[in-house]
């Protein structure tokens, strides 16, 4: 992941003030109730919402400085290849704040289905390890040396007979932003969304028809107003709408994807999960055993299966890979599985998904923390990679992760970017639970 940026916000929910700067892993630890999930559901509706509403906002937005002069220096380079300075970042993120200080409501109320409001949400600090460069040409004429430019670079085609420049000039601002998060290049808006495998999975994997059933009797009853007041997040909504449409699984080629299946299939879940389609019930999610050849419905199936369920799935579709969101990655594992879990969130990485999550386990705190001091070994490293079964695609660097703490106050919670130093990530949220249940093991043991 080349880019790094910093979401601010203000006044949203209980938090006053936060800024979060994303990374290919990143975690939020903390309180219950403190407001991880309202984070994550904003970063999600920002990359899931923003590219469709800005889109659409444009069409009555009144040209403003900052947009004359995004077009005016796609204007100025048509039939060039250039490359995308920090000062012209800079220029497309003032444009894309002052379009999302427009915008922020629509985004919030998509996301959150309710009417939540925020007093300042904006992207800070954007900056590119690897810089972009731009070939821009006015399709409606003829450049000599008009070529294909492959890698890093970005082609915009500046098709001035059929769409206003100003158009390009948006494209161009999304994929700076999102580039390494998302499929930028998707012509169907929507399809580019993150993932958002939310806490309740198993519960809406066990429900999914049931809901689909019952909702679509109250939307079309004649009574629906009345019937169907309750409503779902928007990246509930998704993980519902991907449950009943999944696509069915086909035969892997992805050496990536290959690999991450693997994994699951032998160190996690021990079988393989795959769809299966009746004429008549429609599509079924059936679990094999490695040590049988019975097909298992989700209802009699470990709740290790049921949790991973949507993952594996994932991975064995045509869908591509683009940043993944997990909400409590080790709910219903014994902590061997949950060490597996934050093994497998790190191969993620290294396959080139970014993967958010929110967690209260310490154990796979303790599991990013070890392979950050393994990773950081001046000696006897390999050594130790083979006595424990490590590879390089399981080691982390304090660069790959940023881990955020929660804590919540009497009025508002505040939010913490927690450092990596000589031992790791120290969670003093962590620290203090495990403090306070020695001290009662120790004060409750009888003197012998």
């Amino acid at each position: 992941m080349n880019q790094r940026w910093t979401l601010h916000v203000e006044n949203f929910a209980r938090i006053k003030s936060a800024d979060i700067e994303i990374a290919p892993l990143m975690c939020f630890i903390g309180d219950n109730n403190s407001g991880k999930s309202y984070i994550m559901n904003l970063l999600w509706g920002i990359i899931a919402n923003g590219r469709e509403i800005l889109q659409n906002l444009y069409r009555d937005y009144d040209k403003t400085e900052k947009c004359i002069r995004c077009n005016k220096w796609i204007e100025q380079n048509i039939g060039k290849t250039v490359t995308i300075t920090d000062e012209v970042e800079q220029m497309y993120i003032d444009w894309f704040n002052e379009l999302l200080a427009q915008c922020k409501d629509e985004i919030l109320r998509k996301t959150f289905n309710y009417d939540i409001k925020a007093g300042k949400i904006e992207i800070r600090n954007f900056s590119r390890t690897e810089k972009l460069s731009v070939h821009i040409w006015d399709a409606s004429k003829k450049f000599p040396e008009r070529k294909q430019i492959h890698g890093s670079n970005i082609i915009l085609e500046v098709h001035l007979d059929v769409a206003p420049l100003e158009n390009w000039s948006l494209i161009l601002c999304w994929v700076l932003l999102m580039r390494d998060l998302v499929n930028v290049n998707s012509s169907i808006l929507g399809e580019e969304s993150p993932i958002y495998l939310p806490a309740s999975r198993t519960g809406l994997l066990l429900v999914h028809r049931l809901i689909a059933s019952k909702s679509m009797k109250n939307i079309l009853s004649i009574n629906s107003a009345e019937n169907f007041q309750e409503k779902l997040t928007a990246p509930y909504v998704q993980f519902l709408d991907l449950l009943i449409n999944f696509p069915n699984t086909t035969k892997i080629e992805d050496n990536k994807k290959l690999s991450l299946l693997n994994f699951i299939k032998s160190e996690i879940i021990h079988g393989s999960i795959k769809i299966s389609e009746d004429v008549f019930t429609g599509k079924k999610i059936r679990y094999s055993p490695e040590d049988s050849e019975n097909e298992l419905p989700m209802s009699i199936t470990s709740s290790v299966v049921t949790e991973e369920a949507s993952l594996f799935l994932l991975l064995t579709t045509r869908l591509p890979l683009r940043l993944t969101i997990i909400e409590e990655p080790e709910a219903h594992l014994h902590p061997a599985l949950q060490k597996k879990i934050a093994q497998l969130l790190i191969r993620f990485i290294h396959n080139g998904i970014p993967v958010w999550i929110t967690t209260h386990s310490d154990t796979i705190l303790q599991h990013f923390n070890n392979m950050i001091k393994l990773n950081n070994r001046s000696t006897e490293r390999e050594e130790l990679m083979q006595e424990f079964n490590y590879s390089d695609e399981d080691l982390l660097t304090s660069e790959e992760i940023n881990l955020y703490q929660f804590e919540r106050g009497e009025k508002h919670t505040d939010i913490t970017k927690l450092e990596s130093g000589k031992y790791g990530f120290v969670a003093p949220s962590f620290n203090k639970s495990i403090d306070k249940l020695m001290s009662e093991i120790f004060a409750f043991q009888e003197d012998e």
